[in-house]
């Protein structure tokens, strides 16, 4: 009887990662066609005539390079939102966590309310607030709304709850340490892995979003990848001409390598900060 449920659940995660890598698999082989094969063979099969080269000069050739200004941008937009709102998010919920000031509950309860408000609807009052202090067509336009997280701040004070211990504080404060400094030297290398954790939801969310750049920009030299890539297909054949679908599908592949890169590197520092607290002694 176990070794069938272990037979069930080993078919169900194939099964599972198989469905989830299909996306990418087609991803690739299509991006790698003409538009002839894209159109009228077998999405399933690798193409006959390999185009990859052609596909990307087109692609690199839209507006003389405008696709690596959008990939730069995005660059920008998403280390600057995730390096700074992890930093941002991490001093929070551990105040919220640890130390005693007033309006404390009621701040933990905002912050709980922010969970259940859609980000989309506030997007008319952030164009709003930024048009009026003059942050539209801005980098910082962009990043300065996105590094308050609701769901970062409660997730950093889950964590600090859970994981800091008050006597290393309080060890802190004994030795003179100031706050300042006890949340650097001691708070911040014992959060190291939901730090990590963070900084990729932060980074992969940033990196995919395409609404608030799209409100807040006009500027096609700040636009990142998501909106880039939205209007040279909103352009259709005036856009890239006959292998518009191709050359965007290799932008597409292009545009997730940045997460194929980050996430081995990192998946250590995820996996424990995905675990954190639910073995003795964390």
């Amino acid at each position: 009887m176990k070794k069938f449920k272990t037979s069930a659940s080993m078919a169900f995660l194939i099964l599972v990662a198989v469905v989830m890598l299909f996306p990418i698999y087609w991803l690739f082989v299509s991006s790698a066609k003409t538009p002839g094969e894209l159109f009228g063979g077998n999405a399933l099969l690798p193409p006959s005539h390999v185009v990859l080269g052609a596909n990307y000069d087109v692609l690199t050739g839209y507006e003389s390079g405008a696709f690596w200004l959008w990939f730069r941008n995005s660059m920008i937009y998403a280390f600057g939102t995730a390096v700074v709102g992890t930093y941002v998010c991490a001093m929070t919920g551990y105040a919220l966590a640890k130390l005693s000031f007033p309006g404390k509950k009621a701040i933990l309860g905002f912050v709980l309310g922010g969970l259940m408000v859609p980000t989309t609807v506030l997007i008319i009052p952030i164009f709003i607030m930024e048009h009026d202090l003059r942050l539209t067509n801005t980098f910082a336009g962009v990043i300065l709304p996105l590094i308050v997280s609701p769901f970062g701040v409660y997730f950093m004070w889950a964590f600090s709850a859970d994981g800091v211990s008050r006597s290393l504080i309080d060890s802190g404060r004994v030795d003179g340490a100031g706050e300042i400094r006890i949340f650097h030297r001691i708070v911040l290398p014992i959060l190291v892995p939901a730090l990590v954790t963070l900084f990729l939801i932060l980074f992969i969310g940033t990196w995919n979003n395409y609404f608030l750049p799209l409100v807040l920009l006009h500027q096609g030299s700040l636009f990142p990848l998501t909106v880039g890539l939205a209007t040279i297909l909103s352009l259709g054949q005036q856009g890239l001409g006959v292998s518009s679908y191709s050359a965007l599908l290799l932008g597409a592949v292009l545009s997730v390598l940045p997460m194929l890169v980050l996430f081995p590197f990192l998946q250590k520092y995820v996996a424990r900060g995905l675990t954190f607290g639910s073995t003795t002694g964390e």
